[in-house]
């Protein structure tokens, strides 16, 4: 009798350990709200996670410069994130690796811009010279896109005074005159666009086709430590792409659940072209714009970057 139930005992424990090396790893994905991480959120909600082993989390947060130090502690474990912010951190000393591509530049699609309020008197590029400018992340993809806007056309980035704005707050900052222009992604863009506060310029005509904007990345310590949950997580990034080309509408009413903006304002959100392939090419002129504006102090070797 004592010896059948040692040996249920021990089935029991078997039953659980097997039940809990099956599991989903638990991985947060942190995003700072832009449309173009929706693949991230639709990922959770049309059950790709799911489908390749992950219990993926979406968390949003207020500054996209936040998400490296958040993967750093351990908060999240991938960050939705620019290669601009991505490279200062490794410039900065964090250790981070790039898991997959996210959206890149397409000319068809428009959707990020500098906006300038009614009273500014900004009538062309050269006009923001002297001026305050909000952007969503000091040294933040948009920053950068700006400035390297800014001397595309002839104006000189150093004499503009940027101030950190979450895109949330972007509108009410510029209508009540805090700041002379902005920079934003939509549907931030579109919401002030109108509005018609005044004069509007599209940045990504003037940016390289297929650029990379935005990219996945995690601490090189957790993603060589959980190799198998990197190859899910690249699978279930890859669907939710591809998703929001197949299902743009759905989509747009996956991101909804998260950022939270009215059945209107969802209408017209433009979620960017995703690429999830990234390439160190990609990467490499990030790291040439970034020098030629004085933001990197070391030399940055993108082949370690990438994880394979």
């Amino acid at each position: 009798m004592r010896t059948l139930q040692v040996i249920a005992a021990v089935g029991a424990i078997t039953t659980v350990l097997a039940a809990t090396s099956l599991r989903a790893e638990t991985v947060t994905v942190a995003s700072a709200g832009g449309a173009d991480s929706a693949p991230s959120f639709i990922a959770k909600e049309e059950g790709f996670y799911a489908k390749h082993g992950l219990d993926g989390n979406a968390m949003l947060m207020p500054l996209m410069p936040t998400i490296p130090p958040a993967m750093m502690a351990n908060a999240v474990q991938i960050g939705a994130i620019n290669p601009t912010t991505l490279l200062q951190a490794i410039d900065g000393g964090l250790d981070l690796v790039a898991l997959a591509g996210g959206s890149v530049i397409a000319h068809s699609l428009s959707n990020i811009g500098a906006v300038a309020g009614a009273e500014s008197g900004i009538a062309t590029p050269q006009d923001f010279v002297g001026k305050k400018v909000a952007v969503p992340g000091l040294g933040a993809v948009m920053h950068v896109m700006f400035r390297y806007w800014l001397t595309e056309k002839g104006a000189d980035f150093k004499k503009v005074n940027f101030v950190e704005v979450s895109l949330p707050n972007m509108r009410d900052v510029l209508s009540k005159g805090t700041v002379d222009g902005i920079v934003a992604i939509d549907p931030v863009m579109s919401q002030i666009v109108e509005s018609k506060v005044g004069s509007v310029w599209r940045l990504i005509p003037d940016m390289p086709e297929g650029q990379t904007i935005l990219l996945y990345a995690a601490t090189r310590d957790w993603a060589e430590k959980h190799p198998k949950d990197v190859a899910a997580f690249r699978a279930a990034i890859a669907e939710g792409a591809a998703f929001v080309t197949s299902d743009p509408d759905k989509s747009r009413e996956d991101l909804g659940k998260y950022l939270k903006f009215p059945p209107a304002v969802l209408k017209t959100i433009k979620i960017g072209v995703q690429e999830p392939n990234l390439t160190t090419a990609q990467l490499a002129w990030w790291v040439d714009v970034m020098e030629k504006q004085g933001m990197l102090s070391t030399k940055i070797d993108v082949k370690k970057i990438i994880v394979e």
